[in-house]
């Protein structure tokens, strides 16, 4: 299974603000995000992202998004208010649920502890970061601070619409 990471952010690699608000990305980023979930065909979020999203955005909502939808969480307690979601315990298990769905990709879009989750776990082939021209003094980050190390190597950037600049990466597998 391939697994894709895609996530948007400023400059310096802040996702969201410490609020949790992510209002320093444009639209297009959401646009961006639908367009690669659609082509995946299964998406995965972390618990908290989910939650974030549905209290904070009224125009953003995961529920329009034309793909499977995974949410990774550690409590067993954890109840969905709406149906339409898979509810996986850990990201081998987000993967198994994809895979026994008949996905062959697999689009990862945090928050950030799941991002490092998946990359400590060896499991992201691929990333996609959408780059706003903005930058801030602090917020939450990319990866959350944990104990790994991958080396990439650059597959492709465009400019996109709004100044947007989108790398995309290929996680190595191997180091030389």
């Amino acid at each position: 299974m391939k697994v894709i990471l895609f996530m948007s952010m400023a400059l310096n690699g802040i996702i969201a603000r410490n609020d949790d608000r992510e209002d320093f990305l444009s639209d297009r980023n959401w646009k961006e995000f639908c367009r690669l979930a659609k082509d995946a065909g299964c998406f995965v979020v972390g618990r908290r992202t989910y939650e974030v999203v549905r209290s904070l955005y009224k125009d953003y909502d995961f529920d329009d998004v034309e793909a499977d939808r995974i949410i990774v969480t550690k409590n067993a307690k954890f109840c969905l208010p709406v149906e339409g979601y898979i509810v996986a315990s850990s990201p081998q298990d987000a993967i198994k649920k994809a895979r026994s769905r008949g996905h062959k990709k697999l689009m990862l879009t945090g928050g950030s502890t799941l991002n490092s989750a998946f990359m400590k776990s060896n499991l992201v082939d691929e990333i996609i970061l959408d780059i706003e021209p903005a930058v801030l003094g602090r917020g939450v980050r990319l990866f959350a601070e944990d104990d790994f190390y991958k080396r990439l190597k650059l597959l492709g950037a465009k400019r996109l619409p709004e100044g947007i600049i989108q790398l995309h990466y290929n996680v190595m597998r191997k180091e030389k």
